[in-house]
């Protein structure tokens, strides 16, 4: 996988003196890199194609998907991204040869392929499409809240009462004051906590985007304005927060859907110890930091972390999940034998639990 004339052919792209041949050559280099990288996220077991069985064909177009943006042209005919990228290394080192030039190609490859991975999964998340559409519809029906797009994202904001044009909406200077352009956006956790304030589960999307705009609108040193996936981050992380409450709540009767809604959280608790088992295995078992019995104790005692997590028991005991195992425990042998190692675990177990219920919910 390799170019023999590489280097002169990178500095003839980066001038603009290339000729057609020579771009097309470096274009299929690219694609190869990136269906090789693709190739071997799923052996790893990574589903990048889903349940389709002409995956080689797939994988050769995701490949020139992923790498597509790196030969977007500028108004000069040039490529931009990639000028910028290989001119930093010329400069460094003004005499790169092929094999050098390679291996930055490669780097910058895969690393745009990991980018564009990142942002394709993201838009196979279909509770968080339902959540753009319905933020999409808000907008569009309403007469306060408005869309626009700035280097690929797009972002909202609220009127105020302001007569702005709904489609087409051009950032002009006038615009670019009114959002506040130049102040610092808004952090999360104000954000966050100002959206809390305002948020209602009975409550339409619209609604609920309108009340946080209000509020964004009031805080005169931020930016009047919040990206769309930052609106999908807080929706769908005050849903959760909302499902956990009225779930875990002494009073609360299930519903059909919460029982459905349960019974895939405890499949999660499978799809998370298949992980943390794979840990075991291969930082404590392959090492000889834990014997097999051990392991085992561990694993089981993890999985009622997890359960306990479901059940509320959320500050439940270590020690005692652990000693219920191993019955003659006691409190000293846990603090010098077993917590570093088995509090470690518990906290990796409950980090990619709670992230697939987020996902889930």
């Amino acid at each position: 996988m390799s170019i023999s004339n590489l280097s002169e052919l990178v500095h003839n792209i980066c001038s603009g003196t290339y000729h057609q041949t020579e771009l097309m050559q470096f274009i299929h280099l690219s694609q190869k890199i990136s269906l090789s990288y693709l190739k071997f996220q799923e052996l790893l077991g990574k589903r990048i194609t889903g349940e389709r069985l002409d995956t080689d064909v797939e994988l050769e177009d995701l490949a020139i998907d992923c790498i597509a943006e790196l030969f977007s042209r500028d108004e000069n005919d040039c490529f931009p991204q990639l000028k910028r990228y290989y001119e930093t290394k010329f400069s460094e080192t003004p005499d790169l040869n092929d094999a050098e030039i390679l291996v930055l190609t490669r780097r910058l490859i895969v690393r745009k392929t990991k980018q564009e991975l990142a942002r394709i999964f993201r838009e196979r998340d279909p509770e968080g499409a339902k959540i753009v559409r319905n933020i999409k519809v808000a907008v569009r029906n309403s007469d306060t809240l408005r869309l626009f797009k700035d280097m690929g994202k797009e972002y909202v904001f609220y009127t105020n009462g302001h007569n702005i044009p709904i489609d087409n909406i051009q950032i002009t200077p006038q615009i670019e004051r009114y959002i506040r352009r130049q102040n610092p956006p808004i952090p999360e956790d104000l954000l966050s906590s100002r959206f809390l304030e305002s948020y209602n589960p009975n409550d339409s999307v619209s609604t609920s985007i309108r009340k946080l705009f209000r509020h964004v609108h009031e805080l005169r040193e931020f930016q009047n304005f919040i990206a769309l996936d930052t609106i999908v981050k807080l929706v769908r992380s005050m849903k959760f927060q909302t499902f956990k409450e009225r779930i875990l709540s002494d009073d609360h009767v299930p519903t059909p859907q919460d029982t459905i809604e349960l019974k895939e959280i405890e499949n999660y608790v499978h799809v998370v110890m298949i992980k943390v088992n794979q840990k075991i295995d291969s930082q404590y078992l392959r090492t000889g930091k834990l014997k097999h019995d051990k392991a085992q104790i561990y694993s089981n005692a993890l999985c009622d972390v997890l359960y306990d997590l479901i059940q509320k028991k959320d500050s439940s005991s270590y020690f005692r999940n652990l000693r219920y195992y191993m019955p003659h425990l006691s409190q000293q042998d846990y603090r010098t034998k077993e917590r570093s190692i088995f509090e470690y675990l518990a906290k990796v177990a409950k980090r990619e639990f709670r992230k697939h219920l987020k996902e889930l919910l």
